[in-house]
């Protein structure tokens, strides 16, 4: 009896071990002022790719710049955004 009671404390102490940090894992929710600056980071981005993309657009290494810029502009928008 006692050996089962040691075997259920020893698997209740692993199993909250493995919980703890998956429940820390998922990280700081944001302000709605943050995730509203990301949404417009997003539609720029979206924006800026489909101008790239589109029929009239550059072409070659043009568009990889125009792409790259971009990329570059959305990174940059995001870290500017309010936490």
């Amino acid at each position: 009896m006692k050996k089962a009671s040691t075997t259920a404390a020893l698997a209740l102490i692993v199993a909250g071990g493995f919980a703890a940090p998956a429940a820390q894992a998922r990280g700081p929710k944001h302000s709605p002022a943050h995730d509203a600056a990301v949404q417009k980071c997003h539609q720029a981005y979206e924006a800026a790719a489909a101008a790239a993309h589109a029929p009239d657009g550059p072409k070659g290494a043009a568009r990889k710049h125009a792409m790259h810029a971009a990329a570059e502009a959305k990174k940059d928008c995001i870290a500017r955004a309010p936490k």
